[in-house]
């Protein structure tokens, strides 16, 4: 029992800079700021796209994602996120998507149940779009007709057009310390994409909603929005530790 007592002792002290580099490793994950990015939701008489604001929730969800993709890609691991199936547990209680702007209070509250130090959100202000009538597009209902042979098939398909249309938005967005409930930063910008194919209802003005076209128009902001998170996040962690 005495001889394996130093061998024991031996591979304890092989493995020992290893445990003392993974504990390192975790105490310093700890020390990066949590950041949890709530919903975005539309304010009153948002969408002058018609049949848009049924997709309100849907718009929240890829703003969500837009803001995930970039801070995770552009943080460089200071960062820590909150995951999705976290903030949708939570999401419930607080009923964030019934409300028309997540408030400082409401995101407090929120980021201290998510376990989180900082919060993002914000919501849609705008979300326009002018169809061009000028455009000549192209009639599907013509091309199914012809393809087909059958007329009542073409009337149908051409219901739908494409055409093309002008899209424009506006974002508002802010960071909340959690501890104190303080909005540690306030932005907003808007977004206009210049003409772009879309689908036309009726051969009227209403434009199906599409996640793309949506990426169109906010995807700009969040690339300028997610840089002064996470600088400011990233500032305000470091003061909070001096």
């Amino acid at each position: 029992m005495n001889a394996r007592k130093p061998a024991i002792a031996l591979l304890l002290l092989a493995l020992a800079p290893g445990l003392a580099g993974a504990e390192t490793s975790k105490e310093s994950k700890s020390k990066k700021p949590r950041l949890a990015i709530l919903d975005f939701p539309s304010g009153p008489n948002t969408y002058a796209c018609a049949g848009w604001s049924n997709s309100a929730a849907r718009m929240s969800d890829v703003l969500r994602d837009l803001f995930t993709t970039e801070i995770m890609d552009k943080a460089h691991g200071r960062i820590r996120l909150v995951e999705r199936a976290r903030l949708n547990e939570v999401r419930g209680e607080l009923q964030l998507q019934q409300s028309a702007e997540v408030d400082p209070a409401t995101a407090q509250k929120a980021g201290k149940l998510l376990g989180a130090r900082y919060v993002l959100t914000g919501k849609i202000t705008r979300f326009a779009c002018k169809v061009n009538e000028a455009s000549t597009g192209w009639g599907l209902g013509a091309l199914v007709g012809k393809a087909t042979g059958n007329s009542l098939a073409g009337s149908v398909a051409g219901s739908v057009e494409v055409k093309r249309v002008n899209f424009s938005g506006r974002l508002d967005a802010r960071l909340v310390e959690v501890e104190t409930g303080e909005i540690l930063v306030a932005f907003k910008d808007e977004n206009e994409t210049g003409d772009t194919s879309a689908k036309v209802a009726g051969g009227g003005t209403s434009v199906q909603y599409d996640d793309e076209l949506a990426n169109k128009v906010f995807e700009p902001l969040v690339e300028k929005m997610s840089a002064r998170v996470i600088k400011k996040t990233v500032q305000a962690s470091e003061e909070d530790e001096d």
